[in-house]
């Protein structure tokens, strides 16, 4: 067979791979098109009823329109392609560093203190959330507890401890704490700057993130927000440059321990700085693995060691939050939190009068009266559901295989309602027309009785109010940060293979975590780390396309 014979079946089976992967795109992208437009919203998150919120029903338009919108999204997808490749294939050239790199990085350091500084003057000693005020309060009763990271609360404690030696109170704790948050938050971000000096992205390209990180007000409203959320984000971003360049190198070959060594301690900074961190980790650990089993380009010498120390790191983690959390006493998340989603359908079932059995009314009774879930029931939040003072959680957790039990039963006699219940109840995380403020920033100190409050000593001092410019006024869709990492995870399998995905696990990670087990339909909070490490987007296709063992 001529090599130019064989050149033509290369390409024909490209060709016909590229279009698999556009039509499950395009097929994706039509069929969730179509779930949008049948979504009613009464921008009631907390308090909305199943009459204002809903969705309505799908008919034969809706498949018309789904067709439709199939082509269109096919069309568009081809066509697009040859431009964004060119777009790649523009920027992917090496940068040309003409100034001393230490001066660089002084430079944007002292760029980000003074344009943060505003920040931290305007909302002193920063945005607290509620949660972060039973983290206090967790430390000022000695309880010693996971529901909120135990990480993040012996920080919290740390603080405090500092300011009682000092004679200080819980305001200047909290304000030394965001003080600091702040200063390591820039010193990532300097870092990240280093690290693309290192790839040499070109100045253009990376001007333009670096003035992202200091400039786009959603990132230092986080920075001076006081909840578990900008630590997670900060741990996501630090883990991602290595998850980027661990992966560059094992295709190049190479084995670089500093690489491994800080993409494993990314990975620990992920899994305890939020509760659904360490799912993410394993998740992306066994993407790692599906990766390397079977790829010939990789040694088995490299193999192995990364593997096994993934393993390993992942068990310890394991180790670390079940056994030797229960042996010194710290209290678990209640099993309910894990049980949001399927939670919240069983009392959709309720609310929407569905199918139940007399001996399924008895079960539910058990941890909530069967006719109070129909008054209190709330499609886009199950806090509704789990806060309400007669919801008996330790029931379920004690009962956990026959409530598995009960919900698959629910699930067989009423399919229609279970998936209804699922999207509004992920509502914001797919529906791109969908936003609320609700969590979206930190940006005031909730009421409290500790004696926490919030000073804007810019105003006082300069006599104009720097929040006026900074507070958000419409809010973005917390979607869109998901869609956005979803195409391109997409663009890189179909040009790169299906390996590739792994680049974008960290951020579909999140997102998957949340659709699993995300108490309420919209907060931007869940899903600011995608926020962080939007640079990627760009960052990741432009090294693949510029690493020739990808060709």
């Amino acid at each position: 067979m001529g090599s130019g014979l064989k050149m033509d079946i290369l390409k024909q089976k490209v060709c016909k791979k590229e279009n698999i992967y556009d039509s499950v795109f395009a097929l994706i992208l039509s069929v969730s098109a179509v779930c949008m437009t049948r979504t009613s919203f009464d921008g009631n998150l907390w308090n909305g009823s199943i009459d204002g919120t809903y969705i309505n029903k799908f008919g034969i338009s809706a498949v018309i329109l789904g067709i439709l919108l199939f082509i269109i999204f096919r069309i568009v997808l081809h066509i697009i392609d040859e431009p964004i490749m060119n777009f790649f294939k523009n920027i992917a050239p090496e940068g040309q560093i003409k100034q001393n790199k230490k001066k660089i990085l002084y430079l944007w350091f002292a760029i980000i203190f003074v344009a943060w500084l505003p920040y931290y003057l305007s909302y002193y000693p920063g945005g607290v959330y509620a949660d972060t005020l039973r983290s206090i309060e967790y430390v000022q009763a000695g309880i010693l507890t996971n529901r909120h990271p135990f990480f993040y609360t012996k920080v919290i404690g740390f603080f405090m401890k500092a300011g009682d030696v000092l004679g200080k109170d819980l305001n200047w704790s909290l304000g030394a704490f965001t003080a600091i948050q702040m200063l390591v938050l820039e010193l990532e971000f300097i870092y990240f700057i280093s690290w693309m000096l290192r790839n040499k992205i070109k100045d253009s390209i990376r001007i333009m993130f670096s003035l992202f990180f200091i400039f786009f007000p959603l990132i230092p409203l986080y920075a001076v927000s006081v909840w578990k959320d900008t630590p997670f984000c900060m741990a996501v971003l630090f883990w991602m440059m290595f998850v980027v360049s661990l992966y560059l190198e094992i295709c190049d070959g190479k084995y670089n321990f500093k690489t491994f060594a800080g993409f494993l301690t990314g990975a620990f900074l992920t899994a305890f700085t939020r509760n659904n961190g360490i799912y993410i980790v394993a998740i992306s650990v066994f993407v790692l693995i599906l990766v390397l089993y079977k790829n010939d380009y990789v040694c088995k010498k490299i193999k192995r060691k990364v593997i096994y120390n993934s393993i390993v790191s992942v068990v310890i983690i394991f180790f670390i939050q079940g056994i030797v959390y229960d042996t010194l006493g710290i209290m678990q998340t209640d099993g309910v939190e894990n049980f949001g989603i399927p939670l919240q359908q069983i009392g959709a079932v309720v609310a929407y009068d569905g199918v139940v059995t007399d001996e399924q009314k008895e079960f539910i009774n058990n941890f909530i009266p069967y006719e109070k879930v129909r008054e209190i029931y709330v499609p886009t939040t199950v806090d509704s559901l789990k806060w309400d003072v007669e919801f008996n959680g330790k029931y379920l957790a004690e009962h956990k295989f026959e409530s598995a039990k009960l919900w698959l039963q629910l699930l067989i006699q009423n399919p229609s309602i279970y998936v209804q219940s699922y999207m509004l109840a992920t509502l914001g995380f797919w529906n791109v027309d969908i936003s609320e403020g609700g969590a979206y920033v930190q940006n005031y100190v909730w009421e409290n009785n500790l004696g926490i409050v919030q000073t804007d000593y810019f105003q006082k001092w300069f006599g104009f109010s720097f929040q006026h410019f900074v507070n958000p006024r419409r809010c973005i869709s917390c979607a869109w940060f998901f869609w956005i990492f979803f195409f391109m995870a997409w663009f890189l399998m179909k040009h790169y293979g299906w390996r590739s995905v792994f680049l974008f696990i960290p951020q579909l990670g999140v997102w998957i975590t949340l659709m699993i087990a995300v108490p309420v339909a919209v907060s931007l909070r869940y899903i600011a780390a995608n926020m962080f490490t939007l640079p990627f987007i760009i960052i990741v296709p432009l090294l693949i396309y510029r690493n020739k063992n990808f060709e």
